[in-house]
């Protein structure tokens, strides 16, 4: 089951990754390409109503790849070209280029991480350190910014453990994870993001999940930030980096082993609830 829940690979980031609980053998390297469609229909306010001021496409390419030099260490990076365009009237002030009606594309945020395995017997334990480096001035201002453009540093940690005795082919896996975060005129907004994963092998080639995840953020402020309020001008301007956004998303998968070097992976996943988001 280990190693089949290795090769799957199981989204458990915020982006797809290739590292999970079970880490694999020494000498052992993949590659990686994620190809993900996102559309962003409504905002939720601070609290937790939904707005409509326009809808967001996104269109993501992500190149990943991973490197045991031991049994117990993995090092992974990923990073994405992001492409989006902006279909409303630009309310809210987000008059910008980027937000024209037209796609934009830009490779944005380099990813890395360090993985050690703790245990892989009953409760396979994997905690990791990572680094999240913006690769160029992209736009983190618009309804349309592909990203948020600061420098993240992650401590977090995998766990999973089969569930066969009791439910035959099945396993359970979390993610855990707290980003600090860059911040932002002088504004602390770092992020914590959970994800639990129940899946079930259906033949030794093809799998079932389903999975919830959830973010909260420690700072930050909520949006859309009030005209009146004296730091209008200063806040304004930055409001898309310093959200306070929180989410559940839920979703479900398949994932089909082709052979012992190839596997293809589909992901549905949408947002059910939030705030500043």
């Amino acid at each position: 089951l280990a190693s089949r829940v290795l090769i799957l690979g199981l989204a458990l980031a915020p982006t797809p990754s290739h590292a999970q609980a079970w880490l694999p053998g020494k000498g052992s390297y993949s590659f990686g390409l994620d190809l993900s469609n996102g559309l962003n229909k409504k905002h939720y306010t601070k609290s937790g109503d939904e707005v409509d001021v326009g809808h967001t496409d996104l269109e993501v390419v992500s190149l990943a790849g991973s490197y045991s030099p031991s049994d117990r260490w993995l090092i992974n990076a990923s990073l994405p070209f992001v492409n989006s365009r902006y279909r409303g009237a630009g309310g809210g002030g987000h008059d910008t280029e980027i937000d024209n009606g037209s796609w934009h594309g830009t490779v944005t945020d380099l990813q890395l991480s360090v993985h050690y395995q703790v245990t892989d017997g009953l409760v396979a334990f994997a905690p990791y350190v990572g680094v999240i480096m913006p690769t160029n001035n992209y736009e983190s201002f618009g309804h349309s910014a592909p990203g948020r453009r600061l420098d993240e540093y992650w401590i977090g940690f995998y766990a999973g453990t089969s569930l066969n005795e009791w439910i035959p082919r099945t396993y359970v896996q979390m993610r855990a994870n707290y980003a600090f975060v860059e911040e932002v005129v002088g504004i602390s907004h770092d992020r914590k993001n959970a994800t639990i994963e129940i899946g079930h092998f259906l033949t030794d080639r093809l799998s079932l999940r389903v999975l919830a995840s959830q973010q909260w953020t420690d700072g930050g402020i909520s949006v859309p930030v009030p005209a009146t309020d004296p730091l209008f001008p200063i806040l304004f301007p930055v409001h898309d980096r310093l959200a306070a956004e929180e989410f559940i998303n839920v979703g479900a998968g398949v994932s089909w082993t082709v052979n012992e070097r190839i596997s293809l992976y589909g992901l549905y996943l949408e947002a059910i609830e939030g705030t500043n988001a």
